[in-house]
């Protein structure tokens, strides 16, 4: 039998931003980025079968966005936002519909919490977590990997949660 695993979704539409985390059972993390929505979609017929999904869905935060700048700058801001929107909400579903309802979690931003920024504090979280980390170097373009690692770990406080209450929805 395939081992259990935690899996955090940071969706975006944006070529490269599209990330998953994937915590084994060994409490091994590992990254991948998908250059595109498609190459997740493709993905997924590879995917982990026996896991916890945790996305962070934009669509749950019907909040307006920064206003700062010119029309200009505020217009490209709000397609972002929309598309940003669109793709995570999808992603939930595709995934509720090939894994199921009960496997999967969807938090919004303010669910997920503050991003970490700070590769020292990301690195002392992974070690106060006892999480080895493959394919991180470090650098300030990994966010994405970041923040879909903090979506990995709430997909296992999640697990540990249902496990422990078993009648409280969780959704």
């Amino acid at each position: 039998m395939e081992k259990f695993c935690y899996i955090g979704i940071d969706p975006a539409f944006r070529e490269n931003g599209f990330c998953a985390c994937i915590i084994d059972e060994d409490d091994t993390a590992n990254f991948i980025v998908f250059v595109n929505t498609y190459d997740f979609i493709c993905w997924l017929l590879d995917a982990p079968q026996n896991g916890v999904w945790c996305v962070e869905n934009s669509n749950l935060q019907d909040e307006t966005f920064d206003m700062t700048g010119s029309k200009h700058v505020v217009a490209k801001k709000s397609r972002s936002v929309g598309k940003n929107m669109a793709i995570s909400q999808l992603t939930v579903d595709i995934l509720r519909r090939t894994f199921g309802t009960s496997n999967v979690l969807e938090v919004s931003p303010k669910q997920k919490g503050r991003k970490i920024e700070d590769n020292v504090i990301f690195l002392a979280l992974a070690k106060q977590e006892k999480i080895k980390l493959l394919n991180y170097k470090g650098n300030k373009n990994e966010q994405d990997k970041r923040d879909a690692f903090v979506l990995a770990l709430k997909a296992k406080q999640w697990k540990k949660i249902s496990t422990l209450h078993p009648k409280k929805p969780l959704t």
